[in-house]
């Protein structure tokens, strides 16, 4: 479809409506044409400080016209989902308008006590003592929630420290995952378009790479970049490759790209990639095949590299983890290297990982397994793991025999 053709359009507002009080060249005039021709806007920030009222009166007072309903902030949409899961009380690192938020949804504010959750949104205000609070109260058992994970964000003086870079001095000092709720997480995408009649198509204009177009891809949504140049990504599957590229969000109304009519949109994406080793451990059989994991998310026996080791010996030591003790037998067999989107893992936090390494074989003389490893059936792998994993099994032992 040509982008024109799209009833909906997502917008994100810094780099693309505007940068600190100025708005770009074109947008208005952009936004008269998606107006007079009847398109549904949507504006949508992973700025966490402002509510959604106090937005849409910035964008007033910009010249543009804009709606309470229209808005969907990162700070907005964290209280929505909290809500919606039953958190009663948090504890805000951030703005009076991110609390606000939260209040509105029914979410009491709290400094005392431990709260069921603690909700980070950087803002120019909050001091280093709130970090610190945040962090203690997250260590004694509240729950640990990011409006966004953004590093910085574009000022006209230059780029600035945003909400991510307190979310790591947060997790650095607490070693916590954060639920992360802003863009590239769907829940913003999805919020968006609950607001829309059924069916509408909609497309996504953004700035970032790594919050925009690759939140729109994983919500299914084709995504225009606003950029002097097209980025580099050298994977044909990689969600950050945006569908199209403008120099502005007139240049994408008037020249009106090209678009996708459909997404492949994969189950899962790595937060990172990382070095490491599978196992494929086999009984004398030659059948039955050890996995790891708890009992309703199993999965082959795999393990990070350690600073300095090798592949070979993170294989013996995931080795010797699995059976629980001294193995018999052979050592592991280097099988070559695996990489991409099979070889999709979830770490004891549940953070997505890519494995990008090598597999070994090793063959278990005794019939015991350790670590809580379990032995499964070569003829339904399928149901444990992913279907390119299972494949894999069996083509290798089809090979070695």
């Amino acid at each position: 479809m040509r982008a024109f053709d799209a009833t909906a359009w997502l917008l994100d507002l810094d780099g693309v409506v505007y940068v600190g009080d100025q708005v770009l060249p074109g947008v208005h005039e952009a936004l008269e044409r998606l107006r007079r021709a009847g398109k549904l806007v949507r504006f949508l920030t992973n700025d966490p400080r402002p509510s959604r009222e106090q937005l849409v009166e910035r964008l007033r007072g910009l010249g543009i016209a804009a709606e309470v309903e229209e808005v969907v902030t990162c700070g907005w949409a964290t209280a929505q989902l909290l809500a919606a899961q039953g958190t009663r009380r948090a504890f805000v690192v951030g703005s009076a308008g991110l609390a606000e938020e939260l209040a509105r949804a029914g979410i009491e504010v709290t400094r005392d006590g431990i709260p069921e959750a603690v909700v980070v949104g950087a803002d120019e205000r909050m001091s280093f003592l709130d970090v610190v609070q945040g962090a203690v109260l997250v260590q004694r058992g509240a729950r640990f929630v990011a409006t966004n994970a953004d590093p910085s964000y574009p000022m006209p003086f230059g780029t600035v420290p945003a909400t991510g870079a307190v979310v790591c001095a947060i997790q650095l000092a607490t070693q916590r995952r954060p639920l992360v709720v802003g863009k590239p997480e769907p829940h913003m995408f999805r919020l968006a378009l609950a607001s829309l009649p059924a069916g509408t198509r909609a497309l996504v204009v953004g700035d970032r790479v790594e919050s925009d177009v690759l939140g729109a891809h994983r919500a299914g949504l084709p995504a225009i970049l606003v950029a002097p140049r097209a980025p580099r990504f050298p994977s044909p599957r990689d969600l950050r490759r945006p569908d199209a590229v403008v120099p502005s969000l007139l240049a994408a109304v008037v020249d009106s790209p090209e678009l996708p009519d459909e997404l492949a949109v994969p189950p899962a994406w790595p937060e990172r990639i990382v070095p490491g080793v599978v196992l494929l451990l086999v009984d004398r059989s030659g059948q039955r095949i050890a996995l790891a994991g708890s009992d309703d998310r199993r999965h082959l026996p795999w393990t990070a590299l350690e600073p300095l080791e090798t592949f070979a010996e993170a294989a013996h030591r995931l080795l010797v983890d699995v059976t629980g003790g001294a193995p018999t037998g052979d050592p592991p067999v280097a099988l070559g290297p695996v990489a991409g989107n099979p070889w999709l893992v979830t770490d004891s936090e549940g953070a997505v990982l890519q494995l990008a390494g090598q597999a070994f074989l090793a063959r278990l003389e005794a019939d015991e397994l350790g670590g809580g490893a379990e032995w499964g059936d070569l003829t339904s792998l399928e149901v444990v793991l992913p279907a390119g994993q299972a494949e894999w099994c069996r083509a290798v032992l089809a090979d070695v025999g």
